[in-house]
Protein backbone atom coordinates (compact mmCIF):
# COMPACT_ATOMS: atom_id res chain seq x y z
CA UNK A 1 0.00 0.00 0.00
CA UNK A 2 1.47 3.23 -1.32
CA UNK A 3 0.45 6.80 -1.93
CA UNK A 4 -0.76 5.74 -5.11
CA UNK A 5 -3.61 3.56 -3.96
CA UNK A 6 -6.97 4.12 -3.32
CA UNK A 7 -6.83 1.65 -0.06
CA UNK A 8 -4.04 4.18 1.20
CA UNK A 9 -6.12 7.18 0.88
CA UNK A 10 -9.30 5.03 2.87
CA UNK A 11 -6.99 4.28 5.66
CA UNK A 12 -6.13 7.93 5.76
CA UNK A 13 -9.35 9.07 5.86
CA UNK A 14 -10.82 6.45 8.07
CA UNK A 15 -8.13 7.36 10.51
CA UNK A 16 -8.52 10.99 10.38
CA UNK A 17 -12.40 10.75 11.40
CA UNK A 18 -11.96 8.63 14.14
CA UNK A 19 -8.93 10.75 15.38
CA UNK A 20 -11.28 13.77 15.21
CA UNK A 21 -14.45 11.97 17.06
CA UNK A 22 -12.19 10.62 19.97
CA UNK A 23 -9.97 13.88 20.19
CA UNK A 24 -10.54 14.37 23.76
CA UNK A 25 -9.40 11.25 24.87
CA UNK A 26 -5.38 10.79 24.20
CA UNK A 27 -5.88 6.73 25.14
CA UNK A 28 -8.18 5.90 22.47
CA UNK A 29 -6.98 8.26 19.91
CA UNK A 30 -3.41 7.12 19.92
CA UNK A 31 -5.09 3.08 19.60
CA UNK A 32 -6.69 4.44 16.82
CA UNK A 33 -3.19 6.25 15.33
CA UNK A 34 -1.70 2.81 16.12
CA UNK A 35 -4.27 0.40 14.42
CA UNK A 36 -3.97 2.54 11.29
CA UNK A 37 -0.21 2.19 11.30
CA UNK A 38 -0.46 -1.59 11.83
CA UNK A 39 -2.59 -1.49 9.26
CA UNK A 40 -0.48 -0.17 6.73
CA UNK A 41 2.46 -2.26 7.93
CA UNK A 42 -0.04 -5.17 7.40
CA UNK A 43 -1.14 -4.38 3.68
CA UNK A 44 3.12 -4.31 2.87
CA UNK A 45 3.76 -7.81 4.65
CA UNK A 46 2.67 -9.79 7.64
CA UNK A 47 5.87 -10.32 8.92
CA UNK A 48 6.72 -6.66 9.01
CA UNK A 49 4.27 -5.71 11.70
CA UNK A 50 6.04 -8.74 13.75
CA UNK A 51 9.76 -7.45 12.96
CA UNK A 52 8.65 -3.63 13.64
CA UNK A 53 7.39 -4.44 17.00
CA UNK A 54 9.75 -6.67 18.28
CA UNK A 55 13.20 -4.62 17.31
CA UNK A 56 11.63 -1.01 18.71
CA UNK A 57 10.14 -2.68 21.59
CA UNK A 58 14.05 -3.44 22.43
CA UNK A 59 14.92 -0.30 21.39
CA UNK A 60 12.36 1.13 23.87
CA UNK A 61 13.67 -1.03 26.58
CA UNK A 62 16.97 -0.04 25.98
CA UNK A 63 16.28 3.43 26.21
CA UNK A 64 14.81 3.10 29.92
CA UNK A 65 17.72 1.45 30.65
CA UNK A 66 19.86 4.18 29.86
CA UNK A 67 18.39 6.63 31.59
CA UNK A 68 17.79 4.66 34.74
CA UNK A 69 21.79 3.82 34.92
CA UNK A 70 24.07 5.66 36.62
CA UNK A 71 27.06 4.20 35.24
CA UNK A 72 28.43 6.59 31.95
CA UNK A 73 30.34 3.07 30.57
CA UNK A 74 26.95 1.39 31.07
CA UNK A 75 25.24 3.75 29.33
CA UNK A 76 27.38 3.74 26.44
CA UNK A 77 27.16 -0.33 26.10
CA UNK A 78 23.72 0.36 25.66
CA UNK A 79 23.51 2.70 23.01
CA UNK A 80 26.47 0.48 21.30
CA UNK A 81 24.05 -2.33 21.35
CA UNK A 82 20.91 -0.29 20.06
CA UNK A 83 23.32 0.84 17.09
CA UNK A 84 24.42 -2.46 16.51
CA UNK A 85 21.28 -3.78 16.37
CA UNK A 86 19.70 -1.75 14.00
CA UNK A 87 23.04 -1.72 11.55
CA UNK A 88 22.79 -5.45 11.52
CA UNK A 89 18.75 -4.78 10.78
CA UNK A 90 19.89 -2.48 7.42
CA UNK A 91 22.39 -5.59 6.77
CA UNK A 92 20.23 -8.40 6.80
CA UNK A 93 17.07 -6.66 5.27
CA UNK A 94 19.18 -4.97 2.60
CA UNK A 95 22.43 -5.46 2.13
CA UNK A 96 22.54 -9.58 2.54
CA UNK A 97 19.88 -9.47 -0.16
CA UNK A 98 22.15 -7.14 -2.43
CA UNK A 99 25.25 -9.09 -1.91
CA UNK A 100 23.15 -12.44 -2.61
CA UNK A 101 23.88 -14.15 0.89
CA UNK A 102 21.09 -13.86 2.79
CA UNK A 103 19.82 -16.93 4.52
CA UNK A 104 17.17 -19.10 2.90
CA UNK A 105 15.34 -19.31 5.89
CA UNK A 106 14.98 -15.59 6.08
CA UNK A 107 14.11 -15.17 2.45
CA UNK A 108 10.75 -15.13 2.72
CA UNK A 109 10.76 -12.30 5.09
CA UNK A 110 10.51 -8.30 4.06
CA UNK A 111 11.66 -5.41 5.93
CA UNK A 112 10.74 -2.54 3.53
CA UNK A 113 11.41 0.53 4.91
CA UNK A 114 14.00 -0.60 6.95
CA UNK A 115 17.03 1.92 6.75
CA UNK A 116 14.14 5.04 7.61
CA UNK A 117 12.76 3.37 10.63
CA UNK A 118 16.21 2.03 11.59
CA UNK A 119 17.57 6.12 11.99
CA UNK A 120 14.45 6.72 13.60
CA UNK A 121 14.94 3.98 16.18
CA UNK A 122 18.44 5.07 16.73
CA UNK A 123 17.76 8.74 17.18
CA UNK A 124 15.13 7.82 19.76
CA UNK A 125 17.79 6.22 22.12
CA UNK A 126 20.36 8.85 20.74
CA UNK A 127 18.03 11.36 22.35
CA UNK A 128 17.72 9.39 25.81
CA UNK A 129 21.54 8.89 25.70
CA UNK A 130 22.59 12.94 25.31
CA UNK A 131 19.29 14.06 27.49
CA UNK A 132 17.54 15.68 24.29
CA UNK A 133 14.52 14.35 26.30
CA UNK A 134 14.09 14.52 29.79
CA UNK A 135 12.97 10.86 30.31
CA UNK A 136 12.34 8.02 27.73
CA UNK A 137 8.70 7.70 26.85
CA UNK A 138 6.64 5.62 29.63
CA UNK A 139 4.19 4.57 27.20
CA UNK A 140 4.98 1.29 24.79
CA UNK A 141 1.53 2.24 23.02
CA UNK A 142 3.05 5.65 22.28
CA UNK A 143 6.52 4.41 21.16
CA UNK A 144 4.94 2.08 18.87
CA UNK A 145 2.62 4.65 17.16
CA UNK A 146 5.95 6.89 17.03
CA UNK A 147 7.91 4.30 15.81
CA UNK A 148 4.95 3.34 12.60
CA UNK A 149 3.52 6.89 12.08
CA UNK A 150 2.71 5.31 8.65
CA UNK A 151 3.12 8.46 6.37
CA UNK A 152 6.65 8.42 6.79
CA UNK A 153 7.38 4.76 7.66
CA UNK A 154 8.61 4.33 4.20
CA UNK A 155 10.75 6.85 3.01
CA UNK A 156 10.88 9.96 5.89
CA UNK A 157 11.61 12.03 7.10
CA UNK A 158 13.12 10.89 9.62
CA UNK A 159 11.32 12.34 12.43
CA UNK A 160 12.74 12.49 15.13
CA UNK A 161 11.28 11.87 18.98
CA UNK A 162 10.92 14.80 20.96
CA UNK A 163 8.07 17.17 19.21
CA UNK A 164 5.96 13.65 17.91
CA UNK A 165 6.28 12.43 21.51
CA UNK A 166 5.09 15.80 22.47
CA UNK A 167 2.09 16.06 20.24
CA UNK A 168 1.25 12.82 20.65
CA UNK A 169 0.75 12.81 24.79
CA UNK A 170 -1.01 16.62 24.29
CA UNK A 171 -4.33 16.27 25.69
CA UNK A 172 -5.89 17.54 22.90
CA UNK A 173 -4.89 18.23 18.92
CA UNK A 174 -5.38 21.23 17.39
CA UNK A 175 -5.63 21.28 14.03
CA UNK A 176 -6.46 24.31 12.72
CA UNK A 177 -7.55 25.96 9.51
CA UNK A 178 -4.41 27.17 8.53
CA UNK A 179 -2.63 23.14 9.32
CA UNK A 180 -5.44 21.87 7.05
CA UNK A 181 -5.08 24.20 4.21
CA UNK A 182 -1.41 24.04 4.01
CA UNK A 183 -1.27 19.96 4.36
CA UNK A 184 -3.98 20.04 1.33
CA UNK A 185 -1.13 22.51 -0.51
CA UNK A 186 1.58 19.79 0.14
CA UNK A 187 -0.61 16.69 -0.77
CA UNK A 188 -1.44 18.50 -4.08
CA UNK A 189 1.85 19.18 -4.74
CA UNK A 190 3.32 16.29 -3.96
CA UNK A 191 0.88 14.03 -6.22
CA UNK A 192 1.67 16.46 -9.06
CA UNK A 193 5.40 16.21 -9.01
CA UNK A 194 5.21 12.50 -8.65
CA UNK A 195 2.21 11.04 -10.37
CA UNK A 196 2.71 13.81 -12.91
CA UNK A 197 5.73 15.09 -13.77
CA UNK A 198 8.24 12.46 -12.58
CA UNK A 199 6.32 9.33 -13.67
CA UNK A 200 6.03 11.15 -17.12
CA UNK A 201 9.77 12.35 -16.91
CA UNK A 202 10.70 8.91 -16.10
CA UNK A 203 8.37 6.80 -18.21
CA UNK A 204 8.91 8.49 -21.22
CA UNK A 205 12.63 9.07 -21.52
CA UNK A 206 15.00 8.84 -18.52
CA UNK A 207 14.12 5.05 -18.05
CA UNK A 208 14.37 4.31 -21.44
CA UNK A 209 17.92 5.98 -21.74
CA UNK A 210 19.40 4.49 -18.59
CA UNK A 211 18.01 0.76 -19.28
CA UNK A 212 19.59 0.85 -23.05
CA UNK A 213 21.78 3.40 -22.84
CA UNK A 214 24.30 2.19 -25.76
CA UNK A 215 21.30 2.31 -28.00
CA UNK A 216 21.30 6.09 -27.82
CA UNK A 217 23.43 8.75 -28.60
CA UNK A 218 25.97 10.74 -26.20
CA UNK A 219 23.32 13.92 -26.60
CA UNK A 220 20.22 11.46 -25.61
CA UNK A 221 22.79 9.91 -22.36
CA UNK A 222 23.70 13.46 -21.36
CA UNK A 223 20.08 14.31 -21.49
CA UNK A 224 19.30 11.56 -20.04
CA UNK A 225 21.46 12.69 -16.89
CA UNK A 226 20.39 15.93 -16.50
CA UNK A 227 16.76 15.25 -16.64
CA UNK A 228 17.18 12.92 -14.28
CA UNK A 229 18.64 14.99 -11.86
CA UNK A 230 15.44 16.57 -11.77
CA UNK A 231 13.52 13.99 -12.28
CA UNK A 232 14.60 12.36 -8.70
CA UNK A 233 13.97 15.43 -7.23
CA UNK A 234 10.19 15.40 -8.41
CA UNK A 235 9.74 11.91 -7.09
CA UNK A 236 11.80 12.37 -3.84
CA UNK A 237 10.53 16.00 -2.67
CA UNK A 238 6.61 14.79 -4.34
CA UNK A 239 6.65 11.56 -2.08
CA UNK A 240 7.63 13.87 1.14
CA UNK A 241 4.84 16.35 0.31
CA UNK A 242 2.60 14.04 0.64
CA UNK A 243 3.93 12.76 3.79
CA UNK A 244 4.21 16.04 5.42
CA UNK A 245 0.58 16.92 4.20
CA UNK A 246 -0.84 14.06 5.78
CA UNK A 247 0.78 14.36 8.74
CA UNK A 248 -0.59 18.39 9.31
CA UNK A 249 -4.11 17.04 8.83
CA UNK A 250 -3.37 15.30 12.32
CA UNK A 251 -1.73 18.05 13.72
CA UNK A 252 1.89 16.32 13.02
CA UNK A 253 4.20 19.08 12.28
CA UNK A 254 7.18 16.55 10.31
CA UNK A 255 9.85 18.56 9.12
CA UNK A 256 10.19 19.12 5.26
CA UNK A 257 12.97 17.41 3.46
CA UNK A 258 13.64 19.96 0.38
CA UNK A 259 14.23 24.03 0.03
CA UNK A 260 14.73 24.28 -3.21
CA UNK A 261 18.14 22.39 -3.58
CA UNK A 262 18.80 23.53 -7.08
CA UNK A 263 19.57 26.98 -6.03
CA UNK A 264 22.66 26.28 -4.12
CA UNK A 265 25.84 27.30 -5.12
CA UNK A 266 27.72 24.57 -3.93
CA UNK A 267 27.78 21.36 -2.56
CA UNK A 268 27.69 22.21 1.00
CA UNK A 269 24.81 24.17 0.59
CA UNK A 270 23.09 21.62 -1.44
CA UNK A 271 22.87 18.91 1.61
CA UNK A 272 21.84 21.69 3.50
CA UNK A 273 18.57 21.94 1.40
CA UNK A 274 18.56 17.92 0.15
CA UNK A 275 16.87 15.02 2.32
CA UNK A 276 16.94 17.66 5.21
CA UNK A 277 16.18 15.36 7.69
CA UNK A 278 18.79 12.40 6.75
CA UNK A 279 21.35 15.99 6.73
CA UNK A 280 20.21 17.03 9.49
CA UNK A 281 20.53 13.04 11.43
CA UNK A 282 24.21 12.51 10.21
CA UNK A 283 25.13 16.11 11.68
CA UNK A 284 23.86 15.71 14.88
CA UNK A 285 24.50 12.20 15.73
CA UNK A 286 27.90 11.57 13.59
CA UNK A 287 29.50 14.24 12.26
CA UNK A 288 29.39 17.04 15.11
CA UNK A 289 30.43 13.94 18.04
CA UNK A 290 33.28 13.09 15.80
CA UNK A 291 34.39 16.84 14.68
CA UNK A 292 34.22 17.59 18.42
CA UNK A 293 36.19 14.72 19.06
CA UNK A 294 39.33 15.02 16.40
CA UNK A 295 38.83 19.31 17.06
CA UNK A 296 42.36 19.55 17.82
CA UNK A 297 43.25 18.24 14.50
CA UNK A 298 41.58 21.85 12.73
CA UNK A 299 40.45 21.25 9.28
CA UNK A 300 41.97 17.91 8.92
CA UNK A 301 39.51 16.88 11.51
CA UNK A 302 36.87 18.37 9.64
CA UNK A 303 37.77 16.60 6.67
CA UNK A 304 37.85 13.42 8.11
CA UNK A 305 34.09 14.13 9.67
CA UNK A 306 32.91 14.88 5.99
CA UNK A 307 34.92 11.89 4.92
CA UNK A 308 33.57 9.31 7.29
CA UNK A 309 29.81 10.55 7.40
CA UNK A 310 29.57 10.74 3.42
CA UNK A 311 31.31 6.84 3.32
CA UNK A 312 28.72 5.83 5.86
CA UNK A 313 26.11 8.08 4.21
CA UNK A 314 27.21 6.07 0.21
CA UNK A 315 26.87 2.85 2.57
CA UNK A 316 23.49 3.58 4.11
CA UNK A 317 22.08 4.45 0.12
CA UNK A 318 23.62 0.78 -1.20
CA UNK A 319 26.91 -1.23 -0.78
CA UNK A 320 27.44 -1.54 -5.18
CA UNK A 321 30.49 0.06 -5.51
CA UNK A 322 28.46 3.00 -7.85
CA UNK A 323 26.96 3.97 -4.41
CA UNK A 324 30.58 4.06 -2.73
CA UNK A 325 32.06 6.41 -5.63
CA UNK A 326 28.76 8.49 -5.71
CA UNK A 327 29.44 8.97 -1.45
CA UNK A 328 33.40 9.87 -2.58
CA UNK A 329 32.28 12.03 -4.88
CA UNK A 330 30.07 14.01 -2.22
CA UNK A 331 32.46 13.63 0.26
CA UNK A 332 35.98 15.44 -1.92
CA UNK A 333 33.05 17.98 -2.91
CA UNK A 334 32.41 19.04 0.81
CA UNK A 335 35.95 18.60 1.77
CA UNK A 336 36.99 21.40 -1.67
CA UNK A 337 34.50 23.70 -0.02
CA UNK A 338 36.03 23.29 3.47
CA UNK A 339 39.43 23.53 2.13
CA UNK A 340 38.76 26.38 -0.27
CA UNK A 341 36.13 28.45 1.65
CA UNK A 342 38.91 31.28 1.79
CA UNK A 343 40.00 31.59 -1.29
CA UNK A 344 36.31 31.36 -2.70
CA UNK A 345 35.33 34.67 -0.64
CA UNK A 346 37.97 36.77 -1.91
CA UNK A 347 37.19 36.13 -5.70
CA UNK A 348 33.40 36.25 -4.68
CA UNK A 349 34.19 40.24 -3.85
CA UNK A 350 35.86 40.86 -7.50
CA UNK A 351 32.99 39.19 -9.68
CA UNK A 352 29.66 40.11 -9.56
CA UNK A 353 27.17 38.53 -8.25
CA UNK A 354 24.87 38.70 -11.76
CA UNK A 355 27.95 36.31 -12.69
CA UNK A 356 29.02 34.58 -9.55
CA UNK A 357 25.84 33.09 -8.21
CA UNK A 358 24.46 31.77 -11.31
CA UNK A 359 27.47 30.47 -12.62
CA UNK A 360 28.39 28.90 -8.68
CA UNK A 361 24.54 27.25 -9.68
CA UNK A 362 25.37 25.89 -12.66
CA UNK A 363 29.00 24.73 -11.62
CA UNK A 364 26.96 22.60 -8.84
CA UNK A 365 23.81 21.43 -11.17
CA UNK A 366 26.69 19.91 -13.40
CA UNK A 367 28.47 17.99 -10.66
CA UNK A 368 25.13 16.77 -9.62
CA UNK A 369 24.32 15.40 -12.60
CA UNK A 370 27.25 13.55 -13.43
CA UNK A 371 26.82 12.41 -9.71
CA UNK A 372 23.65 11.25 -10.21
CA UNK A 373 24.72 9.08 -13.18
CA UNK A 374 26.30 6.96 -9.97
CA UNK A 375 23.57 7.37 -8.48
CA UNK A 376 20.80 6.10 -10.79
CA UNK A 377 22.52 3.08 -12.70
CA UNK A 378 22.56 -0.11 -11.30
CA UNK A 379 26.44 -0.86 -10.65
CA UNK A 380 29.94 1.11 -11.35
CA UNK A 381 30.34 -0.35 -15.16
CA UNK A 382 27.27 0.96 -16.53
CA UNK A 383 27.73 4.29 -14.69
CA UNK A 384 31.75 4.52 -16.42
CA UNK A 385 30.11 3.31 -19.45
CA UNK A 386 27.96 6.20 -19.71
CA UNK A 387 29.73 8.55 -18.79
CA UNK A 388 32.31 7.40 -21.35
CA UNK A 389 29.48 7.55 -23.94
CA UNK A 390 28.32 11.12 -23.03
CA UNK A 391 31.94 12.24 -23.82
CA UNK A 392 32.37 10.08 -26.96
CA UNK A 393 31.76 12.20 -29.61
CA UNK A 394 29.22 14.60 -28.01
CA UNK A 395 26.79 16.18 -31.12
CA UNK A 396 24.13 18.40 -30.84
CA UNK A 397 23.09 18.64 -34.04
CA UNK A 398 19.99 16.39 -33.97
CA UNK A 399 18.45 18.22 -30.91
CA UNK A 400 15.96 20.23 -33.03
CA UNK A 401 14.95 16.22 -34.08
CA UNK A 402 14.69 15.22 -29.78
CA UNK A 403 12.76 17.93 -29.39
CA UNK A 404 10.32 16.70 -31.89
CA UNK A 405 9.67 13.42 -30.51
CA UNK A 406 9.97 14.76 -27.07
CA UNK A 407 8.25 17.74 -26.84
CA UNK A 408 6.65 17.17 -23.95
CA UNK A 409 9.55 15.80 -22.16
CA UNK A 410 11.29 18.83 -22.89
CA UNK A 411 8.39 21.41 -21.85
CA UNK A 412 8.16 20.16 -18.38
CA UNK A 413 12.33 19.52 -17.78
CA UNK A 414 12.79 23.40 -19.03
CA UNK A 415 9.58 25.00 -17.04
CA UNK A 416 10.12 22.93 -13.68
CA UNK A 417 13.53 23.94 -13.30
CA UNK A 418 12.52 27.76 -14.11
CA UNK A 419 9.69 27.42 -11.51
CA UNK A 420 12.31 25.73 -9.18
CA UNK A 421 14.91 28.74 -9.40
CA UNK A 422 11.64 31.74 -9.95
CA UNK A 423 9.65 30.17 -7.16
CA UNK A 424 11.40 31.10 -3.58
CA UNK A 425 10.71 34.51 -3.90
CA UNK A 426 6.93 33.98 -4.13
CA UNK A 427 6.49 30.96 -2.17
CA UNK A 428 6.24 32.04 1.66
CA UNK A 429 4.21 34.80 0.57
CA UNK A 430 1.56 31.87 -1.44
CA UNK A 431 2.05 30.00 1.28
CA UNK A 432 0.26 32.62 4.05
CA UNK A 433 -2.69 32.99 1.21
CA UNK A 434 -3.19 29.57 1.03
CA UNK A 435 -3.88 29.13 4.62
CA UNK A 436 -6.12 31.84 5.16
CA UNK A 437 -8.27 30.06 2.41
CA UNK A 438 -11.96 28.59 3.31
CA UNK A 439 -11.44 24.78 3.93
CA UNK A 440 -13.81 23.55 1.78
CA UNK A 441 -11.64 25.54 -0.98
CA UNK A 442 -8.95 23.77 -0.24
CA UNK A 443 -11.14 20.16 0.05
CA UNK A 444 -12.55 20.61 -3.44
CA UNK A 445 -8.86 21.41 -4.87
CA UNK A 446 -7.54 18.91 -3.30
CA UNK A 447 -9.86 16.40 -4.78
CA UNK A 448 -10.03 17.72 -8.31
CA UNK A 449 -5.71 17.32 -8.70
CA UNK A 450 -5.95 14.15 -7.43
CA UNK A 451 -8.73 12.99 -9.60
CA UNK A 452 -6.97 14.58 -12.61
CA UNK A 453 -3.51 13.30 -11.40
CA UNK A 454 -4.34 9.94 -11.08
CA UNK A 455 -5.50 9.70 -14.87
CA UNK A 456 -1.46 10.26 -15.97
CA UNK A 457 -1.62 6.53 -13.92
CA UNK A 458 -2.61 5.26 -17.36
CA UNK A 459 0.35 6.44 -19.25
CA UNK A 460 2.62 4.51 -17.41
CA UNK A 461 4.05 4.51 -13.89
CA UNK A 462 7.62 3.98 -12.00
CA UNK A 463 7.80 3.05 -7.85
CA UNK A 464 8.62 5.70 -5.34
CA UNK A 465 12.92 5.43 -6.12
CA UNK A 466 13.72 5.62 -2.42
CA UNK A 467 11.51 2.82 -1.69
CA UNK A 468 14.66 0.96 -2.47
CA UNK A 469 16.47 2.05 0.77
Amino acid sequence: MTFNSAQFFILWFFIQICVLIWNTKPLIRNTVLLIGNLVFLLSIGNSLIILVLLFSLSDFIVAKLIHESNSDGTKTWLMRFSVLQNIALILVFRHLDEWQLKPEFLSFIKFIGVSFYAFRSMSYVFDVYYENLDEPEPSLLNYWTFISFFPVFLMGPIQTAPNFLKHLNSPKWVIDKSKVNYGAFLVGLGVVKKFVLSNYLAVNFVERIFDAYLYFTPMENLLAAVIQTLNLYLDFSGYTDIAVGISLFMGFEIMENFNFPFLSQNITEYWKRWHISLSQWFNQYLYFPLSYYLRTWKKWGTTLSVFVVFAVSGFWHGTHLNFVFWGLMHAFALIWDVWTSEVRLKIKQYIPVYIYKPFSILLTFTFLTFSGVYFKSTDLEQANQMIMRIFGGLDFSLFGDWLKLYPYVAIIFASTLVFHWSMPRFYLLIIEQIKKLPVWVSAITLVAVIFIAFQFQKMGSVPFYYLEF
